[in-house]
């Protein structure tokens, strides 16, 4: 419980001292300048606690905020009763309000801050990348030039981008005509990248996790380039898919998923729930201790819900790397809808084990708990 909001606070840091050292001082409605500190805390810093310091103020507070005979200050009362441990929260609050504040003013002047100067004296000058040669070398390998075969095949293909060429097609297609990708003309007249180098350059770089600068010989793009192209990739990727795919089934799509898996010997069947970690090598030393996994490493827990046709059903990434696959579960908001009783909808009955159930559930390893809409399979089946 924090003060009221009629009693302003102020926290001053001396400057000559480290951050832990610093001095709190709580005022009511005043300014340093109108009230001097008392004679205790002249000439050193003051050391006493916030609600002995504030309480030391209050025989100087004029008009309608002195203490009367008759009633008790209201300060005085609430210092009385929590002896300072709400205005310390305050201090807190109050201070990491104004970080905050701090950090998006600094991210507002580095947006309206020009990234690209131009031209200037000093500067390292561009690269002679030949684009023309770059188009050339994916047209060749991958599609033919002159009614030659390709020099590789689908298998090949879907091996080096992790996705066969249908998909890749039609990623393609969705983000060529964008303002990001759009091929433009320099202000020499000389024809920039194609789109086509800056999808191949995107989907081999999330492919193989190599290095941003790795592929400049191939497709002749720069490092900075890159990393744009793929985040613009996936900002179009998500905008114009999330709700087609990454979304829960509905009662229609559901039905024709425990059918199939009714038939293939799984009755309620829904998908397989698992945990995992992604390494977060470009982990903040201050974030370490969080995001260390069980194996020494810095990681990002990741959970996800995939059926029997790969179609991902849910992803909940961002947790800490520290944190088991329960412990991932009960932040999930899967978890939670289902705990809610939100979803999924219980208008499909089946029969498991001579019962009969309406709940779906998820097939899921040996660390989760036991809950209704969780089954983990048997190491050892047998008739018995």
């Amino acid at each position: 419980m924090f003060p009221p909001p009629a009693l302003p606070f102020l926290f001053l840091a001396h400057h000559d001292e480290p951050p832990t050292a610093a001095t709190t001082i709580i005022l009511c409605g005043h300014s340093p300048q109108s009230l001097p500190p008392p004679a205790s805390a002249r000439g050193h810093h003051c050391r006493r606690r916030p609600g002995a310091l504030a309480t030391s103020y209050l025989a100087r507070l004029p008009g309608d905020m002195e203490p009367q005979e008759d009633e008790p200050c209201p300060i005085a009362v609430r210092l009385s009763v929590d002896d300072g441990a709400v205005i310390c929260a305050a201090v807190q609050a109050h201070v990491a309000a104004i970080r905050a504040l701090r950090m998006r003013v600094t991210a507002l002047r580095m947006s309206r801050r020009g990234r690209y100067r131009g031209s200037l004296p000093g500067r390292q000058p561009n690269k002679q990348r030949d684009f023309d040669a770059g188009l050339n070398n994916i047209v060749r390998d991958y599609c033919g030039v002159d009614g030659q075969v390709p020099v590789y095949n689908e298998h090949d293909f879907e091996t080096r981008f992790r996705v066969p060429r249908a998909v890749f097609r039609r990623v393609y297609s969705e983000v060529k005509d964008t303002p990001s990708f759009r091929r433009r003309i320099n202000a020499t007249g000389r024809p920039q990248a194609h789109p086509l180098q800056k999808v191949v350059a995107a989907f081999r770089l999330l492919a193989y996790r190599e290095a941003a600068d790795h592929t400049d010989e191939y497709v002749w793009r720069s490092r900075s380039t890159i990393l744009l192209s793929i985040k613009f990739m996936m900002v179009c990727i998500v905008s114009e898919w999330e709700s087609a795919y990454l979304r829960r089934p509905n009662d229609a799509e559901l039905k024709t998923i425990l059918d199939r898996n009714a038939e293939r010997g799984f009755p309620g069947f829904m998908g397989s729930l698992d945990g995992s970690r992604w390494a977060w090598h470009q982990c903040p030393r201050g974030m370490a201790g969080s995001y260390q996994t069980r194996k020494g490493s810095r990681g990002i827990a990741v959970e996800a819900v995939c059926d029997e046709v790969l179609w991902i059903r849910h992803v909940f990434v961002g947790a800490p790397g520290s944190l088991n696959d329960v412990n991932l579960m009960h932040k999930s908001p899967l978890y939670l809808y289902v705990t809610a009783g939100r979803w999924p909808t219980r208008n499909q009955s089946y029969t498991l084990n001579e019962t009969r159930r309406t709940l779906p559930y998820y097939l899921v390893d040996g660390i989760y708990p036991r809950c209704a809409f969780l089954m983990s399979p048997l190491p050892m089946p047998s008739s018995e």
